[in-house]
């Protein structure tokens, strides 16, 4: 795909209709090479200085591979050291490429040394913002923890995400209470998962439990209002519906 693009600076350019020379300078440009504008794209009234404009956004994210911006000079694309560096990268990565009427020999490829600098600092501040959002993703979920909720994945059987909470799911937490019950007068895994076949128990997947799958609940102390995160366990505020002594009563025979 070929894309023109005009930008003028002024509100006097503007009103003077100042794209319209470059224009012509383009389209006189293509037809002597032979070449088609597939779409144009504008900046009117905005500094070069400035990188966020509306048109070099826009024609920046529609770019493919191969495709061309037809420009009169690059002053048109950028008019600092740094908005040149920050829009250069972005055409680089979607490895289009320049084409500047004015300046023929141009070649957006080519490095000018001045931009080792810049292009290193850009790296730099590229880093620090992905360091950044992890950061505050990590903060986060250490919030979400300290509230009892469980930081992030699946809601242990049982229990379910709603409106952004850990809440009873009604469906199967009786299932989850037999369960316990059940093992602490049958005393073994297998004769447990024999036990859930005969009811029909399922998982939340609709698969039969597996001596694994059970042993997991059993273990699990989510049901009765731990939170674990980052290694560390803290008393959390979800609903709990597994009594404490149940708990510790099918665990100890699980560690006999």
């Amino acid at each position: 795909m070929i894309y023109a693009y005009y930008r003028v600076s002024t509100q006097t350019q503007v009103e003077n209709n100042g794209t319209q020379m470059q224009r012509d300078v383009i389209k006189t440009f293509c037809e002597k090479n032979n070449m088609v504008i597939d779409a144009e794209y504008s900046d009117e009234g905005i500094s070069g200085t400035i990188v966020e404009r509306d048109g070099i956004m826009d024609l920046i994210s529609v770019l493919q591979p191969g495709d061309t911006i037809i420009v009169q000079n690059t002053s048109r694309l950028w008019r600092s050291d740094m908005a040149k560096v920050m829009i250069r990268r972005e055409i680089e990565k979607a490895k289009a490429k320049v084409v500047s009427v004015e300046q023929p020999s141009y070649d957006i490829y080519t490095k000018d040394p001045n931009d080792f600098l810049i292009n290193s600092m850009m790296e730099l501040l590229d880093q620090y913002e992905r360091m950044n959002i992890a950061m505050k993703l990590a903060k986060g979920r250490k919030a979400r923890a300290k509230t009892g909720q469980k930081p992030c994945g699946t809601a242990p059987f049982g229990y379910k995400w709603e409106n952004g909470k850990v809440v009873i799911d009604y469906n199967n937490h009786i299932i989850v209470r037999d369960i316990f019950s059940a093992y602490c007068n049958l005393q073994s895994l297998g004769k447990l998962q024999d036990y859930c076949i005969d009811k029909g128990y399922k998982t939340s997947t609709g698969r039969d439990f597996s001596k694994q799958s059970l042993k997991n609940i059993l273990t699990n102390d989510f049901y009765v209002g731990i939170v674990t995160y980052a290694g560390k366990k803290i008393t959390g505020d979800q609903p709990v519906f597994i009594d404490s002594a149940l708990f510790d009563k099918a665990n100890a025979v699980l560690t006999r």
